[in-house]
């Protein structure tokens, strides 16, 4: 008799401390928003005439951090930033990369986390969901945080192939003009903590 109150009391006790347990992990995760003014986006290229590039500055994006021993580790992080804020500063490239974008149909290319892997240094191998022109291919790209006052800066570089997502490389003067299949994104976004 004494065996099984024992046995039900250490249960108990073990379902009381995984509870607690879960709790603390739960409330040591905090929600993160990005900055509309502090984030930069790059998209280089190369074309038969000369290298380009394009910037846009106007994402949308959140994410939820769980901090432990001066570890970050990423839970989740959404990034989307509307195609047609890509500006060359030239009115005729933009036009074309628009329309090999297929921006009419699709208004936003987005980032979905599907999992990070925290190394040393504030580094972490990021991996998830990049949907351009409507096509959705899984990615992984190196990249650093960096912890500020109730803020995490994340930047890297992810390369590609634009044909990779369907997109045909735009061309202009009647096809004399070609851009280059491959292009690199550069980034750097700082979220801030919601939770303070």
């Amino acid at each position: 008799m004494k065996v099984n109150t024992t046995i039900k009391f250490t249960k108990q006790l073990m379902l009381v401390m995984l509870m607690a347990l879960s709790y603390n992990v739960l409330s040591a995760q905090e929600h993160y928003e990005l900055i509309k003014s502090d984030q930069h986006f790059v998209v280089k290229g190369t074309s038969s005439l000369h290298d380009w590039h394009m910037e846009a500055m106007d994402g949308q994006g959140e994410c939820q951090l769980i901090q432990a021993d001066g570890t970050v580790n990423i839970q989740m992080a959404e990034v989307k930033f509307k195609a047609e804020s890509l500006k060359s500063g030239k009115n005729g490239m933009d036009k074309n990369a628009y329309k090999a974008l297929k921006t009419k149909e699709f208004e936003w290319i987005s980032f979905k986390l599907s999992a990070f892997e925290a190394k040393q240094g504030g580094k972490g191998i990021v991996t998830g969901n990049l949907t351009i022109a409507g096509f959705t291919k899984p990615v992984s790209f190196d990249v650093e945080t960096t912890q500020g006052a109730g803020s995490i800066t994340v930047s890297g570089t992810s390369a590609f192939k634009l044909t990779d997502f369907k997109v045909d490389p735009p061309t202009a003067l009647m096809g004399t003009i070609k851009t280059g299949d491959d292009v690199t994104v550069e980034f750097k976004l700082t979220f801030k903590n919601q939770n303070q």
